[in-house]
């Protein structure tokens, strides 16, 4: 299962300034990096890092929901596997929790 981090090296970070949408605390994680993502109603994957992205300034306040509680911004991206690990990929993007 694979995924993209917007902070993997300085030049992506330039691209992605996740910062610009609050988000200024995501730390560096370089590619091959491991990271659990939770959905915030329930499924958890393991994701390996593998690209750069999202370009999360673009998404700033955009919600995802589940159950009535919402997270903002799009800060991760998945692989279709990884996602559908953990939701509907219908839903095209999902409230979650990302940790080590």
């Amino acid at each position: 299962m694979h995924a993209a981090w917007p902070n993997p090296y300085q030049s992506c970070w330039n691209i992605t300034r996740p910062d610009q949408c609050g988000e200024g605390a995501i730390p560096r994680r370089g590619c091959g990096s491991v990271m659990n993502v939770r959905h915030q109603c329930g499924a958890t994957v393991c994701v390996t890092i593998r690209d750069c992205g999202p370009r999360t300034r673009s998404w700033c306040g955009e919600l995802a929901c589940c159950n009535g509680e919402c997270r903002s911004n799009r800060i991760f991206d998945m692989t279709p596997a990884a996602f559908a690990a953990i939701g509907n990929l219908n839903a095209g993007k999902a409230p979650v929790w990302i940790y080590e």
